[in-house]
This record gives C-alpha cells, structure tokens and sequence, in this order.
C-alpha cells in the first residue's frame, strides 16, 4: 500500500507562496512559527548614513535545500532532519533487529505522523529517527520507544481513507541538526503543483529489498479524476477519491513511491531559502510503482489538520519546545529592546 483539494491553483515554482500561514489561530501554525525561530537568526544591517536603523532580516541556521531532479536520488546527509522510520521485530533469522516498512515524520517532540494501513497488520516496537544509511551505524540515529499509537478512529483497513496515523513516542525528543520537527501545512488552499516524496522503500516493482539510503523524488499534483480513473476497480476506493486524499504522481517512469514508502511525508517548503519543510501529504495507496504514467494517493494533511492537532497538542495547543530550548534567536526582541531602545527599532 502506499492521498483532492478543493482549489488548485498552480505556482511558478516548486516552493509553495506563504498562502498556508493563513490560519494564525491554528496550533499547527504556532508551532511551526517556533520551530521556524529556533533555527533561524535575527540579523540586522545599518547603512553608512548619519543616525541610521538597522534593518533586520531572517537568517537560517541550516544547509539550504538542494533543488530537486527529475527523477529519484538518494537524499543529502540532514536533509530531511523530520523523516522518521518505524521498526517492526523481524522473524526471518535476520541479524538485523527490525525492518523498516513504514515511514512516518517528526512533526512534535513527542509525536510522529503516519500512515494507519502501518498497523493494519502488527504493530512497530520502536521509531528511529536521525537515519541516513541502514548500513552505517551513526551517532545521530536515535531509537525511541513507542508509548501510544491512535489512527484515524475512522479507518478501516478494507478501505483506504482516513489512512492517517500519530504515534506518541515514550520520550521527549531534543532536537538539533539532524533530528528536527517539519511544519504541517494548514490551508485547505493547495497553491503549489509539484512536491518531494522521501522514503526507504523499495526502488522498483516487483523489487524485494528496500533502498538502504533514503531517497527523495519529486512529484506532480493530478486531478483528483485521475486516480478515480485508475483505482475505480479497486475495491478499496469504492467511494472514489474524496477530499482527504490528494492524487500525486509522474508522467515519467521511475519516479514513484512504493511498498516500504508508506507512511512517509509529502512535503514542500514555503519559502526558498528556508529549510523547514511543510507536510503536505501522508503516502498512502498505489498501484504499480514508478511504471509509466504513475499515480499513487497520499492523505491530505489539511483535511485531517482538527484531528491532528487535539491528538498531538491537546485542547490547549502548549507544546514543550520553549520548555527544551532557551536560545539566544526566540528572545532577540527582547534583547534587541533592552540594548538599543524602543526607539531604535
């Protein structure tokens, strides 16, 4: 296994416009406004002119993105510092512990996004996070134990809607360069065309052995029509492809997810020299991977964001990161006030 918006319009580029910062009252979007100034710098310039202001602007305390190619590649080391993975216990003999079917993201300091099929047929022992290369043990890697796991409490595993997923981890999580939270886009209003997929899974149909390096491929949104079309024999989309779903997919051979992608994140980043991505999709349902004309649906992270938010955050939408972090970034204003004066900025 592996999700239409209501209104498309498409950008010029692959970055989505801040149309999604619409909804200041949400906590999604308060929570990303603070994972935005944890890693992020308030900079100031002054002119050589006779009592000048300064002028201030963002700076990103991160590797700037690495614009995406046609077709899949393998991912830069701390790229996609959100991408989790679920590790299921292995009873095939195999010296390795687990097997890494399901994808997922880091979207708190507690919680990971996935996909609910990911339980559907037993459940994960831990979610490893910071990984790059299954081949390479690494410092950065970190293995957290599972506390909770709650689907959708609509999904139904005959069914794939409402193929969404949160797994509370056993601890907090502290974050740094490698290991840190993606932003969840807020706005019904879909206004980018073109996103990036990343995952383990497996690198071609009909393959047995899943990629051991993360890889990233860029994706194309399609109408909603399409993959109506090309699941409407499919017993699992007897109602079509309704609004909690969104169709993605190529044109060109070779660029798809597939079995072992599940779970992943559907991202894009609103602001081009930014490094915080945005989770758009949750991968979801295919059908034959990366074979000509492929599609394949990924839940809207949109549609799901009520749900998302009082499983994640609770009714009060207090995360803890301000309990974790003191950095000198989230207090500039005060600094800033206290040093030059009100009246200077």
């Amino acid at each position: 296994q592996r999700g239409s918006p209501n209104k498309v319009s498409k950008a010029p580029e692959w970055y989505a416009t801040p149309i999604n910062r619409n909804a200041p009252f949400s906590i999604a979007f308060t929570e990303c406004d603070e994972y935005r100034r944890i890693i992020s710098s308030k900079r100031g310039v002054i002119s050589l002119t006779l009592n000048p202001k300064p002028f201030y602007y963002q700076s990103y305390n991160c590797s700037n993105v690495v614009e995406l190619i046609v077709g899949g590649e393998a991912a830069k080391y701390g790229e996609f510092p959100h991408h989790a993975l679920l590790g299921y216990p292995r009873e095939d003999g195999s010296p390795e512990r687990y097997s890494f079917s399901c994808g997922g993201s880091l979207i708190s300091d507690r919680f990971i996004l996935t996909a609910a099929h990911c339980f559907s047929y037993g459940d994960p022992e831990i979610v490893r996070l910071g990984e790059y290369d299954l081949t390479v043990d690494s410092t950065t890697q970190l293995d957290f134990g599972i506390a909770e796991i709650k689907r959708h409490p609509e999904y139904r595993n005959a069914r794939s809607y409402h193929d969404v997923a949160l797994v509370r981890l056993n601890e907090t999580v502290l974050f740094s360069k490698v290991i840190r939270p993606a932003c969840l886009w807020t706005s019904p209003v879909l206004n980018v065309s073109r996103f990036v997929a990343t995952g383990f899974g497996k690198q071609e149909e009909g393959g047995t052995e899943l990629s051991t390096k993360m890889m990233k491929v860029q994706l194309d949104l399609f109408p909603s029509s399409d993959c109506g079309e090309l699941f409407r024999d499919n017993r699992k989309f007897r109602d079509g492809i309704n609004a909690g779903q969104l169709c993605v997919g190529s044109l060109i051979g070779g660029k798809d997810t597939c079995q072992g992608d599940s779970g992943g994140p559907l991202q894009t980043i609103t602001e081009p020299r930014s490094c915080i991505y945005n989770i758009v999709g949750v991968t979801s349902t295919g059908a034959a991977c990366g074979v000509g004309n492929s599609k394949a649906i990924y839940s809207n992270v949109a549609h799901y964001l009520d749900w998302i938010e009082k499983e994640a955050w609770g009714a009060c939408g207090i995360g803890t990161w301000n309990e974790i972090y003191t950095e000198v970034p989230y207090y500039i204003d005060w600094i800033e006030a206290n040093v030059w004066g009100a009246n200077e900025l």
